[in-house]
């Protein structure tokens, strides 16, 4: 949490805040204007490019399939 943040943003956490919608701390109207006066930090993003083995670099938003399946059929066969 940012050393800067209110008590009232605190309660205002995407990780709690349905919580304590629930509860009555605070409202669904009170979340909803706090996430529309948020500012846009979108310059402040960084790209980054990850390398999976001997592959070629994946950017972060390249697909990547999942192997679950692969493996589950594998096992199914051996078993």
């Amino acid at each position: 949490m940012r050393k800067d943040s209110t008590p009232r943003d605190m309660l205002l956490d995407r990780r709690v805040v349905e919580r304590n919608i629930r509860k009555g701390i605070v409202t669904r109207e009170e979340y909803d204007t706090f996430l529309r006066e948020l500012g846009d930090a979108s310059e402040n993003a960084e790209s980054i490019t990850a390398r999976l083995g001997e592959e070629d670099p994946v950017e972060a938003d390249d697909e990547i399939e999942d192997d679950v399946d692969d493996e589950e059929e594998t096992d199914e066969a051996e078993g």
